[in-house]
């Protein structure tokens, strides 16, 4: 590829993610929620809207379509995003009952669960999940991987990825926090192999569903010392909690570690994965 048309390449990738940027934040953040102060998951429907419309003109441009990034509704490709789902919400369960063993927390049913809560839950972080995905591991990702291959891609939205996560739980000056939230790397890792072997955008969608259904939605912190706070969440399972701020500890660095080696295992798990045509 001659310099000047990388030149343009990245250009181009560079002011796409930009506008999604901007879309996200001053169409969903200051015009849909805060001058018209609509419900946040209608206001991010809408910024969906906004941003897959952006990528489709992107690729017609190109004469091509949402089918680069499998998003065609295709008998396989609806089967990629249930099973992602399913998968990507089965792996998280364990990785819950291993650290709440090492913390010496106490995993039980909730008997005041709400199952319109649980089910509830999907609607809710489906449009969150939608566009990081679309952010992060749509044309933008795509196009940078044909320019600089996957593994320079990877470290590029995975920083990226981090940075959003820090950003979004205002998580600078908080340096426990922000070593936690560094798991969200290997998460862009996770979903973007997803993806590449896949051909669809829906795979990873469903994985990173799964993922935040099972552990925000499904199961809880409730914390001994003020049961009441943490009964507002009526979720499946309660993870009893002593309500302490997390610290640099040997405890800290084992289940931070043991996350990463999880997250490791499944990315090399799809990595040597072969779906079927």
């Amino acid at each position: 590829m001659k310099k000047s048309n990388l030149h343009s390449q990245v250009a181009k990738i560079v002011f796409l993610f930009i506008i999604f940027v901007l879309t996200t934040f001053i169409l969903g953040g200051f015009i849909l929620n805060g001058l018209l102060r609509l419900p946040s998951q209608i206001a991010n429907i809408i910024v969906i809207v906004a941003v897959l419309f952006i990528t489709w003109k992107a690729y017609k441009k190109e004469g091509k379509n949402l089918s680069e990034l499998g998003l065609n509704l295709t008998m396989r490709n609806i089967c990629f995003g249930i099973s992602g789902l399913l998968v990507g919400g089965i792996f998280i369960i364990p990785l819950i009952y291993t650290i709440a063993f090492i913390k010496g927390y106490p995993v039980v049913f909730n008997q005041t669960f709400s199952m319109s809560y649980v089910l509830g839950g999907l609607g809710l972080l489906l449009p969150t999940v939608m566009l990081e995905e679309l952010a992060f591991r749509g044309i933008c990702f795509k196009k940078t991987v044909e320019i600089s291959g996957v593994i320079k891609a990877n470290i590029i939205f995975a920083t990226l990825f981090i940075l959003s996560h820090w950003i979004n739980l205002g998580a600078f000056g908080n340096p426990v926090q922000m070593t936690i939230l560094l798991i969200t790397g290997l998460g862009h890792i996770l979903y973007a192999t997803a993806l590449l072997k896949s051909k669809t955008l829906y795979f990873p969608i469903g994985l990173h569903l799964g993922n935040n259904w099972v552990s925000l939605v499904i199961f809880s912190n409730l914390d001994m010392n003020d049961q009441a706070k943490g009964q507002i969440k009526p979720s499946l399972i309660n993870v009893i909690t002593d309500g302490k701020i997390p610290l640099f500890n040997g405890q800290f660095i084992l289940t931070t570690g043991l996350t990463a080696f999880m997250f490791t295992l499944f990315i090399l798990a799809i990595r040597k994965w072969t779906p079927s045509k």
